[in-house]
Formats: structure tokens, sequence, C-alpha cells
């Protein structure tokens, strides 16, 4: 079934649960991503990290891409600068294993199979929570290797309003500003901005250009209070951004236009003392143009033999019911997905959709900690699949907790997989996971401490290869096995804040035992921070150790270390100067063979926020 519903329709039945959820977090420290529901994160048995508004402006970098690289557990890959292809991935998944949602809206492409992270711009994010491991029991397809949920602007309670003006190396130059408050029974948040760059050349070797990046983006947040009872909400984001790039096969500069967007309405309610309902009706879209033919003497997108129009609109409808009783927290959760696809590449097939049931099940009994999951999903494409989760978590001391968990999920083929005119592969199926792990983390005044071991047998992958033809294919061809230990700390002492993490794993093909492509064995990050009076600095080291870019592990890649720097001076209450010096042993290094990384640069920021 084709299910059309209308905006006007559902206003009062509609909304998104994460996104309204998150919304209490303002009342104290919580994690959403990990239940769907809100707890505390020393009562989160799963392995978390959580940046606030507040983290991600100390951080001071400019793109999502980046600030996710200093993170426990994630490898980033980019084909270049800003706006260029990049994946992040999560224990040694790849890419396409990472869900990543957006105030609860999904937002991994249809098309491609995984989320076009840099074209989500850090001036709208005001949290971002990542879940490691296996998560399709709470959120179905892509969860294989984590969750990535990013929370846009939110309220601050009495009016708020923040400014930015930014300027740096390679031609960076930036504006934002947002405003927020609190009116009667309204809360409201909207934030805007600008961000471009002249960039440099993505592939020095062959080309001389430079790969400028260029991105418009607003996001908005409101909630109206009906009662002490029902309250609904209405969210929405949208980014434009264009780049341009080196395809590697025409001598031209090629370039796309990227357009993401969500819109969200709903409703969020109390039912008695036990039990909270909550509806939502969310839309996601995409829209991207590339043009790999772009001769200097014709119009832009001029229709060569590399140009391409790819669309996507995904509905989702979903009802969520969680259980507050002396017999636990039981949630159920109902959802439909409707995925289209437009454009001029002739897909033999333009819609598929999704529905899916989930039953979870939490308790606590004294110093121990319960919970199972279960869920299925019913493709209009591939049929059902089912996933499910055990976990076991045991209070072995104040602020110490033990836990062990086991899980399983998969991942759908996209529609490039499946239905790419002349390559494409309708008989794939869904790639599946199992994983087992066991942690052990400590949360305090001042202090966290986190290790966690895993393994993860990821059965089905879908890889493009040569087939007898000579044509690149899809087909399941082959198994991987993702174990590591994850290690990560923070303390803060007086006026000092450090942190530190590192991941030692072994990403390798189940079969030939040859690691996966653009992984390495270890990584890790070392950070240190002071504050005093006016003033803050800070500094990292982010290292990643060398790496393979092909399959049979003959493409070597040098692992590479880098140096920030940043500092902060607060010139009134309402102004504060930052500024960040990436890379500042100007180091080489390649995320990708054959692509350049930036060199040596600087950004400077000059920040408002009303008092």
């Amino acid at each position: 079934m084709h299910l059309k519903l209308c905006y006007p329709a559902l206003f009062g039945l509609c909304c998104t649960p994460a996104a309204l959820a998150a919304a209490d977090y303002q009342l104290g420290d919580i994690v959403v991503t990990a239940t769907r529901v809100a707890q505390p994160p020393a009562e989160v048995a799963a392995d978390i990290s959580v940046l606030t508004r507040t983290d991600i402006e100390r951080a001071g970098q400019s793109t999502l891409v980046e600030l996710l690289s200093t993170l426990p557990g994630a490898e980033i890959v980019q084909n270049g600068g800003a706006g260029a292809a990049a994946s992040v991935f999560l224990r040694g998944a790849s890419g396409g294993h990472t869900l990543v949602l957006v105030d609860g809206v999904r937002m991994t492409s249809a098309t491609l199979g995984s989320a076009r992270l840099e074209h989500i711009p850090l001036a709208l994010v005001d949290r971002i929570e990542i879940v490691r491991g296996p998560m399709s029991h709470l959120y179905g397809s892509e969860a294989i290797g984590g969750v990535i949920q990013i929370f846009t602007r939110r309220d601050r309670g009495t009016p708020h309003l923040t400014a930015t003006l930014g300027l740096g190396s390679y031609g960076h130059r930036s504006a934002d500003a947002a405003a927020s408050g609190r009116t009667g029974a309204w809360r409201y948040a909207l934030a805007a901005g600008h961000d471009q760059q002249d960039g440099f050349s993505a592939r020095p070797a062959a080309y001389a250009d430079r790969d400028g990046y260029r991105n418009e983006h607003v996001s908005l947040q409101t909630e109206y209070a009906l009662n002490a009872a029902h309250s609904l909400n209405l969210h929405g984001f949208a980014s434009t951004g264009h780049s341009h790039y080196d395809d590697g096969f025409t001598p031209y500069d090629s370039r796309s236009a990227a357009r993401l967007g969500t819109l969200g309405i709903g409703l969020k309610s109390r039912l008695g003392t036990a039990w909270d309902s909550t509806l939502r009706l969310d839309r996601a879209t995409e829209q991207v143009k590339t043009n790999g033919y772009s001769d200097p003497f014709l119009p832009w997108f001029d229709g060569g033999p590399y140009s391409s129009r790819i669309g996507m609109e995904q509905w989702q409808y979903g009802w969520q019911l969680d259980g507050h009783t002396a017999w636990g927290d039981p949630q159920l959760v109902l959802e439909r997905l409707e995925q289209d696809v437009s454009g001029d590449v002739a897909y033999s097939r333009d819609h598929r959709d999704r529905n899916a049931l989930g039953l979870s099940w939490r308790k606590r009994v004294g110093a121990h900690g319960f919970s199972v999951s279960l869920r299925r999903d019913d493709d209009s494409q591939f049929g059902d699949h089912d996933t499910g989760a055990l976990g076991y978590s045991l209070l072995l001391a104040p602020g110490w907790r033990g836990n062990l968990a086991w899980g399983t999920a998969f991942k759908a083929p996209s529609f490039d997989d499946l239905y790419w005119p002349g390559a494409g592969n309708p008989d794939l199926k869904p790639e599946s996971a199992r994983n087992r792990e066991i942690g052990l983390k400590y949360e305090g005044a001042g202090r966290g401490v986190s290790a966690v071991a895993y393994r993860n047998d990821v059965d089905d992958l879908i890889q493009w290869a040569p087939s007898a033809s000579g044509d690149w294919r899809p087909a399941n061809v082959a198994s991987a096995r993702l174990q590591g230990l994850s290690l990560a700390w923070r303390e803060r002492l007086g006026a000092w804040a450090l942190r530190a993490s590192l991941d030692l794993q072994n990403p390798e093909d189940a079969a030939t035992g040859k690691r996966l492509i653009l992984r390495s064995r270890r990584h890790g990050a070392l950070a240190a921070e002071y504050a005093s009076g006016p003033w803050r600095f800070a500094g990292e080291l982010i290292g990643e150790g060398g790496r393979y870019n092909d399959a049979g592990n003959s493409l070597h890649l040098a692992g590479y270390g880098l140096v920030n720097l940043t500092g902060a001076y607060t010139l009134t209450p309402e102004w504060r100067l930052e500024g960040r010096l990436d890379n500042v042993l100007d180091h080489d290094y390649e995320r990708a063979a054959g692509y350049a990384t930036p060199g040596r640069n600087l950004f400077v920021r000059l920040r408002y926020a009303a008092q």
C-alpha cells in the first residue's frame, strides 16, 4: 500500500519522538538515542558519546566530519576538502552501516546507501549523540555499526540570540545566527547561516584548479503546549551545498549541487501516570545534480555525458508508546517508511516501502539491569527481516557499571545497488550482522572512563566487482569480521580538562583475512584544555594508523598524526574571539589514495551571545 497523508490532517496527530524527547534534555544531561527514551548517561549501558552545543563551540571545528573524527570508534574518509564526499566508519563498519538521524528523521540516502554528512553544517547542530554497536532492533536498516543522531538548535528557556562571523585560510568565510526562547505556551528556535571556501585542488597531481564549496542552511524548531499532558511540535531543516570536485575522468572542473531537507509535525502526550505516547509524520528530501563534463565554455549543467539529476523523497510515519511501570519499562514502536526516487537515472523501480513493529522491555532490579528488544521490518522489495538484542548491566560500585550485550542488525540494499541501469542486481539480499560485546564504564563528577570489547560478524556484504562480462555489478560476495577494543577517558582537574581515546581493532574480510578498505588497526585522540579568566587554550593530537586503499591490501596509505590548537578570549560577557589552527605541523597525509587534504590552516571567529 502506498499511503499518502497531508500535513493539515495530521498536524494534531503526528510528531517525531526522538525530536520531542530531545527537547527535555535541557532539564538535565540525558541521552535519547540509545533506547529511544530519555536516560541519564550513567544509566545507559550502550557505548555512547554525547556532544552538547557548548562542546561543539569549544572544539572549534568547521565541519561535522572533522568533529566526528575526534570521537572514539570513528574513522573518516573524505575525497578532498569541505563539501567533498565523506564517510564515517564506526567500529570498522562501512559508511553505509551507520544510520544517521536528524531530529529523529532518517537521513541515509535511499539511492547512495549512506548519509551525505558533508552537507550537514555544524552551525545548525545543538547536540550530537553517537551510539556504537548494532541498533537495528530499535531503528531498522543501516544500523550495523551504530547510530549518529543530530539534534538541530533548541531553545534555552529565556529569549536568546547568538551570531558569528568567521574568516580563515583557503578563502574560508562564514556567517550564522540563531534565536530561541519561550513565550507563554510556545517554545521556538530558528537558525540560519552561510559558509563558503575557495578550497584547494582535491587531486593536485592531475588538476591545478581549486575545489571550492558553498553552503546555505536554515533550521526551525517550535513547540506549543496544549496543556500539561499534550504538546504539538513542528521542526525542519534545509541545507544546500554547491561543490567543485575532481572526478578523475575528465579534464574539466566538475560540479555538484545537493539539497537536503526535513519537515516534521507531531503530538506528544502523557497518558495517565505511566504511559507516554508519541505520534509523528516526517518528510525527508534529497536532490543531487552533478556535472562531470563541465567545459568552461559551456553553461553550468550543460547536460554532457557525465551529468545526472537524482532525487529522493522519504515519508516516515510512526507511533511510539513508552511505559513506566512496577514490572518494567515496555516500549511499542510502529513505523512505516516510503521511499521514492526520481531524476534522469532510469531506475527500473522507483518506489519501495517498509513497515516495522518493535517491542522492547527494560527492568532494573537493585544493582542489575535487564533489557530485551525485538523488531520485524517488512520491506516490499526483500520481505521480512527480524532483529533483536539482549542486554545485562551490573552496578559494581558507585559510578561503575559493567555490561554484556548481544544483538543483530541488517542493511537493506540501496536503489543504486538494486536498480542502477545496466548494473543493478535486484536479487541482492540485505546485509546482516551479529554482535557480542562486554563493557566497563565509570561516570562520576568530573571523570568518565569506558572500555568496550566487541566482535561483530557481518554476512552477505554487498560489493561492486567485475562480472564475467567485464561490467561492474554488486553481489553478496563477502563476509566481514569486526572486532576490537575501544578505550575512552576524560578528566577535569581544576582549570584543566583532559580527554583521550584509543581504538585497537581488526576489521577484516572473514574469507581472506585481508583488512577492509581504508580501515586502520589503531586510531585515537588526545586533548588538553586550560581555562583561566577570559582565556582558554586547547591542543589535540589525532592519530591514524596505516590503511589499505584496495581489497587486496596492495596499495598502502601511511598513518599520520595531526596536531591542532584552539584558543578563545572573552572580550565582554557578550563577545568572544575564537581561533583554531589545524595541522600545525603542515603534515602531508591522505585519507583516500590520490586525494589531497588541508595543509596548515587558520580559522578565526567572532561570536556574539546575548546575555
